[in-house]
């Protein structure tokens, strides 16, 4: 059987807030401390967020530190209502009567105690699981959390996949939230960067953390954009563009999701390169899924995509869109 998968609708949604430079100061030694390491292992001079909730009353070197979490809740909400009602009718009604599992994704798992004045029910619904998203496509069969940092949508891919492809289940719904909370983020950049043992020049740009939330619907059912999710690619393979462990199409288009910086792969012999993070900026665990929006933004047709992020540890994980 081939491991095919099919994304029968999907939403992403970004903060209309405008973007915040992150200020050190002494009064959160670590966090500046964390903050100069990040910035000396990627070159960079300044870090820019933009996140859900940030007031503009508020003291301007705290406002990325101290968003209102609100906001984020509900643009999860606005990604899953977006993406259920680009279905068609029929599809909708057949979505809510059939076999659903529901997988809730994020980078940093029990993240509510970086959250400013949060009440215990919003933590529960940040920390575990969103029940008013699982009520709303009618899911009585499996849910699950994912917790896995930048990797966890491939992650939660893969396993849809799996489901679809041995007929456990008809639809696998992943909703995806990135909290850019900024000792996470200036931490996990260190640490990603220090196992690829590459060193980058100074340079005069910024790097950018934007927070989004976001619903993807797969089925088996026939759609604009096909997916298959390949294995993992350890540190010791050959180039994962010519490996033979995958898929004999050669893409029209590698986007790089992060991490691929020691790979051999300048140039692209079948087609252009993409790095999602310079066009769009770091979504952490959604960040592959801005090949998606790429793709939808520039009317592409009639070619594939393949996308590859590396875990921080040497090894590669990648998935292919046909559009």
């Amino acid at each position: 059987m081939d491991s095919y998968m099919y994304l029968s609708s999907f939403s992403l949604v970004e903060p209309d807030e405008t973007l915040h430079l992150y200020y050190p100061g002494w009064l959160n030694v670590w966090e500046s401390h964390a903050y100069n390491n990040a910035l000396k292992v990627t070159g960079a001079n300044g870090w820019g967020f933009k996140r859900f909730g940030t007031m503009k009353d508020t003291y301007i070197r705290e406002a990325v530190r101290r968003p209102n979490y609100m906001p984020y809740i509900d643009a999860m909400e606005k990604a899953t209502d977006s993406a259920l009602y680009d279905l068609s009718a029929k599809e909708r009604m057949h979505l809510l009567k059939s076999r659903t599992a529901f997988i809730y994704v994020d980078s940093w798992g029990e993240s509510s105690a970086f959250e400013y004045n949060i009440s215990s029910l919003h933590a529960a619904i940040i920390d575990t699981l969103p029940k008013n998203l699982v009520k709303k496509f009618s899911v009585n069969d499996v849910t699950c959390k994912i917790r896995g940092e930048k990797n966890a949508l491939m992650q939660a891919m893969r396993i849809a996949q799996d489901y679809l492809c041995w007929d456990v289940f008809d639809f696998v719904v992943i909703c995806a939230g990135y909290r850019a909370v900024p000792i996470l983020a200036f931490t996990a950049e260190e640490i990603n960067h220090k196992q690829q043992r590459k060193k980058y020049n100074k340079n005069h740009c910024i790097n950018v953390s934007i927070e989004r939330a976001g619903c993807f619907i797969f089925s088996q059912r026939e759609s604009k954009l096909k997916i298959n999710c390949g294995s993992y690619i350890k540190a010791d393979n050959d180039n994962p563009i010519e490996s033979n462990k995958l898929i004999a199409s050669e893409p029209n288009l590698i986007s790089s999701a992060g991490g691929t910086e020691n790979l051999p792969i300048t140039s692209n012999p079948y087609g252009r390169m993409l790095d999602l993070i310079k066009i769009y900026g770091n979504s952490g665990c959604l960040t592959p899924a801005l090949s998606w929006q790429y793709i939808a933004h520039h009317s592409l047709c009639d070619g594939v995509m393949r996308t590859i992020l590396g875990d921080g540890f040497g090894g590669y994980n990648y998935f292919d869109t046909w559009y």
